[in-house]
Parts: C-alpha cells; sequence; structure tokens
C-alpha cells in the first residue's frame, strides 16, 4: 500500500511535468539518500541528479565554492550555517528554506579495529591522544572539530602533528577504510553507512555538536515546482523514517 505522504506527491506530481532536479547536498544525507531517492522518483516521475559536497571549506567540491562560481542547480541541501553564509548572493528563493534533518558527530574505526572509549569528555581526550591519526572533514564537523572541540578538550598542539583532514567529496570513513587513521570523526549519518568502517559511538553531549541541514531552492532553477515538491517530500512521514533510520534526526524536533 502507498503511503498517505507518497500518495500526496503523487496527485501533486500528476500535475507537474516529469522533470530533472540538479541538486547539491552536503555527504551527510548520502546514507538516507539510497532509499530516499528511488521512492522518490517512483511516486514522482522526476529524476534526481545529486552532486555532493561538503557544506563548508576552500575546495572547489564544497557547497560554497560551487555556489559562488554559480554552478547550475535546482535545489541545495547544506549546513543551515553554511546557507546563513550566503543568503545574501542572491543565489536562492530564501522563503522556500526548509529545516530537513539533524546530526550529531559520532566517531568511527577501520572494521575489525579495537573500538576506544568515547563516553565521556576524559574518555575521549585520551582516545584521540592515544591514537597515531585522527580524520575529520573540511566541513561543519571538521571545522568545529579543530576549532573548538580539540581547544574544549586542551589537545590542539597534541593534535596538530596526528590530525589528517579529508578534502572535497570523500568521507571520512572511506579514509578510515582505507588505512589513512585510526581514528575518525564525521557526522554519525556518515560513518553508519560507510563500508570498511565500525561505529563507535556519538561525542560525549557536553562536547557535541548538532548540525542543522537545510533545503531550498536555487533561483536559476527551470524547476521549481518540482524542487519544492521534492522539499515537501523530505518532510513527510515516510521520508523522516528513512533520515532517522540513516542516523539523522528529523528536523521538525528541533
Amino acid at each position: 500500500m502507498v503511503s498517505a505522504g507518497l500518495s500526496s506527491l503523487l496527485v501533486v506530481s500528476s500535475q507537474l511535468q516529469a522533470a530533472e532536479l540538479h541538486i547539491i547536498a552536503t555527504g551527510a544525507l548520502r546514507g538516507a539518500m539510497q532509499h530516499l531517492q528511488p521512492a522518490y522518483e517512483k511516486a514522482s516521475g522526476n529524476k534526481l541528479l545529486i552532486s555532493w559536497g561538503p557544506s563548508m571549506g576552500e575546495s572547489p567540491d564544497s557547497i560554497p565554492q560551487r555556489v559562488l562560481h554559480k554552478e547550475p542547480m535546482d535545489l541545495a541541501i547544506m549546513a543551515a550555517e553554511t546557507l546563513d553564509q550566503l543568503s545574501g548572493t542572491g543565489s536562492f528563493e530564501m522563503a522556500t528554506r526548509t529545516q530537513i534533518a539533524s546530526s550529531r558527530i559520532g566517531v568511527g574505526v577501520p572494521k575489525g579495529q579495537p573500538k576506544p572509549d568515547v563516553s565521556s569528555v576524559d574518555a575521549l581526550r585520551q582516545s584521540l591522544l592515544n591514537a597515531k591519526r585522527v580524520a575529520y572533514s573540511q566541513g561543519a564537523s571538521g571545522v568545529y572539530i579543530s576549532t573548538t572541540l580539540f581547544n574544549e578538550l586542551g589537545i590542539s598542539e597534541q593534535m596538530k602533528s596526528k590530525s589528517v583532514v579529508i578534502e572535497g567529496k570523500e568521507l571520512v570513513g572511506t579514509a578510515l577504510a582505507r588505512g589513512d587513521a585510526e581514528l575518525g570523526m564525521q557526522q554519525v549519518s556518515e560513518l553508519k553507512v560507510t563500508p570498511g568502517v565500525d561505529f563507535v559511538g556519538p561525542l560525549p553531549d557536553k562536547v557535541q555538536k548538532i548540525s542543522l541541514f537545510t533545503a531550498v531552492v536555487a533561483k536559476q532553477s527551470t524547476q521549481s515546482a518540482a524542487a519544492k515538491s521534492f522539499i515537501e517530500y523530505l518532510t513527510s512521514k515516510p521520508a523522516i523514517q528513512l533520515l532517522e533510520e540513516s542516523g539523522l534526526e528529523p528536523g521538525k524536533t528541533l
């Protein structure tokens, strides 16, 4: 039986010509999108062409750089703080801004390796100091780790020589699986879906950062109606369930 959310989407989509939606999105949603994308495409008849990138950073793959270079898109999904910074560029229909989900930062190790204790602030500090190499991204989670977390733990100097910053579209988990680091930190939703990685657990609440992810329609879009229908789908009950299963938390609860 088709769910009520998808039934509504079918009715809306039947009034629209099938469209190709070009989407730039944060990797935090990659795991959930493995299930969200085929469900939406089947219900709507639209096709999603998704290109992944970190929400922050200076690399050409990062969402800010792609927006500033006016890469064609119909819709973007990124960290809320990134959209705040880009709101003045005139690239987006800000009235369509919709909070989709949130994610905590987690810790992972290469599959089969011993899992360090990260259950408390002191345990996390010691586990980071014990690791020879620690990986994190140039995205929202990595910026927090390098500029705030290490400072709060009092280990900024010690971490300089052992930090491995993962740039561009690559996931921290991919680097872990390859053996580039003994321990990695990234959005829980990204670590949980990366092959070759064992998820250890989230950062302790006292040093946790919850990132909010928002969707917004691009001003240049020629498929704005379809883009809005996809945002509506992302806030429907079926989509929320898939977001939760991937390690994300639905935006409406925040």
